[in-house]
């Protein structure tokens, strides 16, 4: 059986519900009855609703009003309990209380050693020594610190002292007329505070020129001082004094600095005096709620990444650390073994779940290659740089990323980056700029980074510009960057996660705990597929596929069985594929073959590189390109007189056995060039009417002009003559001539004089009028 709960609540009290005050007026059957001081409407709140909205939030009860009309509240000036008030009150509350307690039992004292007599302790009682003693050791006790009889000499001290006669009694009849509802302390704390002269020292004109200085000058977002505030308040005052000195008043003072201060004080808050002066935005990064909530349970499923600009000025070698250089700097630099001193970025991946370095790059300009490097790094074991740089903790193994947080700068928002985290399987989130509430966790480790440890580098050139004016950054700045990486790396392995965090949902544990917590029970986020990985994140090269497999950056081998047969199906224009490794991890690479659908896997095919990156092979073939000039001199003439020697012996067995030449002097390939090029050039001509193509004569139906003679398909042998028909006029020389020649005496007015034949060829002409069709006879004429 349900027990409904009934409360001995007193008519008068108020109640504070859902922001409305209510007043008690009393009870009835259904339940309590209010009434809503706001509207004056009446209502009726069942006793188990009236529980029920105990538990709510931002529920108030005041039920002491009616009994002694919070008069502690308005004694204390609306404060409603003396713990809202300074030490230094509650200090004299907790005194005066321990004496009127002691007093309480010096009075009860008395009473047994007069029954017959009730004891009233008076001025003069308290006055006594006896009895001053007896109090102060008990108060002493309750108190627990010395309290002294006499005011000593000197002045105030910080010893406290027992009060007069006449203050004991005040206190002690205030303690015997509290109510059972009403705190002592708030009774019996000292407003002394309060004491003096209230008035106001300052006119209310003065007062109100003061808020008009503040509005026309301090109210800036160039953020003007107080001083220049008081400038114009100056003005503002000496042009109120003339006009009182015409009219007989008194002049005006001007008050100080301070004063004008504290009146804005009195004016704004500081949170709306902040947004005046320095803008909405430093306002909301400076004054801004943050978030308690924990936004992320497993590894990888939220990370966080930035880019700062390191206050610090390093030396970085140009040689060794080309992916750190933008190749505008690789193009500047005259000598490769040339110091530059420039500022660099660190970029760091935070993971939110357990608050562990996932991955860290430094470069000198933070663009989307640095992004994706930092990716990669993520992603991928970094047991390497624990080897290298001699780290003692465990990093963060392989995970996969679930959401990747940034704010808008340019190196991390942009195609190459979002594409590559679309294509791993990972969201992107752009926070907004100048919000640090919307990444807070990465914000909060680059100020511990400078705070721990860039500080205590050489080159460290201070927080804001002008904050170490003794000390030369760049005098100073002589690590290179492999130094400053292995210093970094060092503490994010060892350091950062070791340290107690006191983050949001870390309560004091270390990072590398909570990753292990979590990675045991509730896991990390699964794992990217390794070509996948290589394809999104990795750099691309298309080459021509070979039967020794692919060549990508000049002479670094990949081959496997699957890629000859994928490659052997390839058309000849297809030839071309493409091949995506991780500069990181140079065992493996993918090859995508067109027509093919899943990428190939190919393995390193020199072992001597199976444990490096693409940066130290690379740096070790330009090692063992490199050697000394004077070797390299020598090299080279040895294998000159070999060449001179041979050409020489190979001259002289040619001369000895009278060998041909298997060469040609210029002089006799422009002869032979000559002879080759110097015959006739056939022009093809026009075909004559009524005529039709050599190649033609025995197709039947072809051309209007061929016939067939006789029936059978056989071939008539013969030979063609030319004959001239009696009545034809005799056909000049020029007929005889293709058109091609023909046509060069058009616009002439009779063709040109054939040449005289001899006499011996007429005759022969004359004996034999018909003869067979042979070679033109004037064969100049065709060149």
């Amino acid at each position: 059986m349900t027990v409904h709960q009934k409360f001995d609540l007193p008519v008068g009290g108020t109640v504070t519900l859902f922001n409305n005050d209510l007043v008690f007026n009393g009870e009835t059957d259904a339940g309590y009855e209010f009434t809503d001081m706001a509207s004056g409407q009446v209502s009726i709140v069942s006793y188990q609703t009236f529980v029920d909205y105990l538990k709510l939030p931002g529920v108030k009860l005041n039920f002491d009003g009616p009994e002694t009309g919070d008069r502690l509240q308005f004694r204390m000036g609306g404060v409603q309990t003396s713990e809202n008030l300074t030490e230094a009150q509650k200090a004299f509350a907790r005194f005066n209380l321990s004496l009127c307690q002691a007093m309480q039992l010096l009075r009860n004292k008395l009473n047994l050693e007069y029954p017959d007599d009730t004891v009233n302790l008076s001025i003069s009682m308290m006055n006594r020594r006896d009895n001053r003693e007896f109090v102060r050791a008990i108060a002493e006790e309750m108190f627990g610190q010395k309290i002294l009889l006499d005011t000593p000499r000197g002045g105030k001290g910080s010893n406290w002292t027992m009060y007069k006669g006449r203050t004991l009694v005040k206190y002690l009849k205030i303690f015997d007329e509290l109510q059972p509802n009403e705190s002592p302390l708030d009774a019996l704390v000292s407003l002394d505070h309060l004491k003096g002269n209230r008035n106001p020292r300052i006119t209310n004109s003065v007062k109100m020129m003061m808020t008009q200085a503040w509005e026309e000058v301090g109210l800036d977002t160039k953020s003007p001082s107080v001083a220049n505030v008081h400038d114009r308040l100056e003005v503002l005052i000496h042009e109120e004094n003339k006009h009182r000195m015409r009219n007989g008043l008194s002049r005006l003072e001007v008050p100080g600095e301070d004063t004008l201060s504290r009146h804005r004080h009195y004016l704004l808050t500081p949170t709306e005096y902040l947004p005046a002066t320095k803008g909405e935005r430093h306002a909301r990064g400076k004054r801004g709620r943050g978030s308690t909530d924990i936004r992320a349970l497993l590894v990888g499923e939220l990370v966080e990444i930035d880019e700062c600009k390191a206050s610090l000025v390093a030396s970085a070698r140009a040689e060794g650390i080309w992916e750190r250089l933008a190749k505008d700097s690789k193009d500047a630099l005259e000598d490769i073994d040339k110091i530059i001193k420039q500022r660099l970025s660190i970029l760091v991946m935070i993971d939110v779940a357990s608050r562990m370095p996932l991955a860290w790059v430094i470069s000198d300009q933070p663009k989307a290659e640095a992004t994706l490097a930092l990716f990669r790094m993520a992603t991928r074991d970094k047991q390497r740089e624990k080897q290298l740089y001699g780290c003692d903790g465990d990093p963060v193994g392989v995970i996969g990323i679930g959401n990747v947080k940034n704010d808008n700068g340019p190196g991390l928002r942009n195609t190459a980056c979002v594409t590559a985290l679309m294509g791993v399987g990972a969201t992107n989130t752009i926070a907004r700029a100048y919000a640090s509430t919307d990444k807070p966790y990465v914000e909060r480790m680059f100020g511990t980074i400078e705070a721990v440890l860039l500080k205590l580098v050489h080159g460290y050139t201070g927080g804001k510009p002008g904050q170490l004016p003794g000390y030369d950054a760049t005098v100073n700045g002589v690590l290179n960057i492999d130094e400053l990486y292995g210093i970094l790396t060092r503490f994010l392995i060892d350091v950062y996660p070791s340290t107690r965090h006191m983050g949001v949902g870390m309560g004091g544990r270390r990072p590398y705990e909570v990753y292990r917590e979590i990675a045991e029970t509730r896991g990390c986020i699964r794992p990217i597929d390794p070509n996948m990985r290589r394809i999104h994140l990795g750099w691309e090269e298309k080459v021509m596929p070979t039967d020794e497999g692919v060549r990508v950056f000049g002479g670094i081998w990949f081959n496997s069985d699957d890629l000859q047969i994928a490659v052997d199906g390839l058309r000849a224009h297809q030839r071309k594929v493409s091949v995506y490794v991780d500069p990181d991890d140079m065992s493996r690479a993918t090859v995508l073959v067109p027509g093919v659908s899943d990428p190939v896997e190919v393995h390193l095919q020199m072992t001597a590189f199976a444990d490096m990156t693409l940066v130290d092979i690379l740096n070790l073939m330009g090692q063992w390109l490199k050697e000394n000039p004077k070797v390299t001199e020598a090299h080279d003439d040895r294998i000159m007189k070999f060449r001179q020697d041979f050409y020489k012996m190979q001259q002289a067995i040619g001369l000895e056995r009278n060998l041909p030449r298997s060469f040609s002097t210029i002089a006799e390939c422009k002869t032979m060039a000559k002879a080759i090029f110097a015959g006739a050039r056939v022009v093809p001509g026009r075909g004559l009417k009524g005529t039709i193509a050599p190649d033609d004569i025995m197709n039947i139906g072809v051309a209007e002009n061929v016939f067939q003679i006789g029936d059978d398909d056989g071939l008539i042998e013969g030979e063609v003559v030319f004959t001239q028909p009696q009545d034809m006029a005799p056909v000049p020389p020029a007929a005889h001539l293709s058109s091609a020649t023909a046509h060069r005496f058009d616009g002439l007015s009779s063709p040109p004089t054939p040449p005289k034949e001899s006499s011996s060829r007429r005759k022969k002409k004359a004996e034999n009028p018909s003869q067979t069709l042979g070679r033109p006879e004037n064969l100049k004429d065709l060149e």
